[in-house]
């Protein structure tokens, strides 16, 4: 009996002890990349972000200061959100404003810029949340000379595809929202690390409307929360099978996003968009798939308005290393025949 427990308390410190993940970004991208690297050190549960290393994160706010959903900077000029967040048409006489540059909604730090215009996806569906998307235009651009700020990138569908994410695919989720189902927002940005999830899963299909606009999101061991409050209390955490890891009340309309090996910057996937409670075992979360409205997108910021990781990129590269390796072999080939004329 007693090698029994120490064992299952080996079991738990390991699962428990998960060694920190840093994400190295290439700093000389357009987008994707922020002030500081990503450092993710629980798989399940949320956590506080490392400050400023989510750089296009938006706290949307009415009333000066009552944050109620989040956003992703997209351009100085645009914001990218859920549509069920900013569906309401008096919404603009609450002084809608975008808070960027800052990790904490208390703190004054960061920019606070007004929304002059708001665009809803045509099709946006409030019964069964399709096409749950919208663009916010700003009444003035953001300062980039700030450098805690920066923009996301978008997936080129000739390489990540039509479907992107794919299934199993890893993924971040950011947000101010509830960190307990009955709790309150999270006066400090937190993540969570999830897992795209099968539309045929009976975790997802309970709940999803529309597989080809939408997908699941969530990991089995706890939601957004659960596991840091029984790890503190317990030393252990007892919580890790519980529940489900997922978004929150307060995260609506912020990103949920993909990191590429290829080309180390964060690309954009889905906008949290609504699902059946908070980390429920047998719910996952819904998300609005951005892979099916970069046109949309387009047509309102214009081309410049966003920018697309891909194929350009890639052939951009093959390029530049094509070059590089016909200069060396001409420096080489040179000075292999300076030496030999020498002799």
């Amino acid at each position: 009996m007693k090698y029994s427990f120490l064992i299952i308390q080996f079991v738990i410190f390991i699962r428990c002890s998960i060694k920190a993940k840093e994400f190295f970004c290439n700093q000389l991208a357009p987008c994707g990349c922020s002030e500081y690297d990503v450092i993710t050190t629980r798989i399940i549960g949320g956590e506080p972000v490392v400050n400023h290393s989510w750089g296009w994160a938006v706290s949307l706010r009415v009333d000066e200061e009552l944050h109620f959903c989040g956003g992703t900077i997209l351009s100085s000029q645009f914001i990218l959100t859920a549509a069920h967040c900013v569906d309401d048409p008096e919404i603009v006489d609450f002084h809608l404003k975008a808070a960027v540059g800052t990790d904490t909604l208390t703190d004054r730090d960061g920019q606070r810029i007004a929304v002059a215009k708001i665009f809803l996806h045509p099709q946006w569906t409030p019964s069964t949340n399709e096409n749950d998307i919208a663009l916010l235009k700003l009444e003035k651009p953001i300062d980039f000379n700030d450098k805690s700020i920066a923009r996301i990138c978008f997936p080129a569908i000739d390489t990540f595809g039509r479907e992107f994410p794919d299934i199993k695919s890893s993924l971040v989720a950011i947000g101010w929202g509830y960190t307990t189902p009955s709790g309150n927002t999270s006066n400090i940005l937190e993540q969570v690390t999830l897992e795209a999830i099968d539309s045929r899963d009976l975790r997802c299909n309970q709940s999803i409307h529309n597989v080809t606009i939408q997908f699941c999101a969530g990991v089995d061991g706890g939601g957004k929360g659960k596991r840091k409050d029984y790890c503190n209390r317990f030393k252990y955490c007892f919580s890790l099978s519980l529940s489900l890891s997922d978004t929150c009340e307060g995260d609506s309309g912020g990103p949920l996003m993909y990191y590429s090996q290829n080309y180390r910057q964060w690309l954009i996937a889905g906008i949290t968009s609504y699902g059946d409670g908070c980390g429920k075992s047998d719910h996952a979360g819904i998300y609005t798939r951005i892979s099916m409205y970069i046109d949309w997108i387009e047509s309102i910021t214009g081309k410049d308005g966003i920018v697309i990781v891909g194929n350009e990129n890639i052939a951009s590269s093959i390029r530049s290393n094509f070059i590089l390796i016909t200069i060396y072999l001409l420096l080489h080939f040179t000075l292999y025949s300076i030496n030999r004329s020498s002799r």
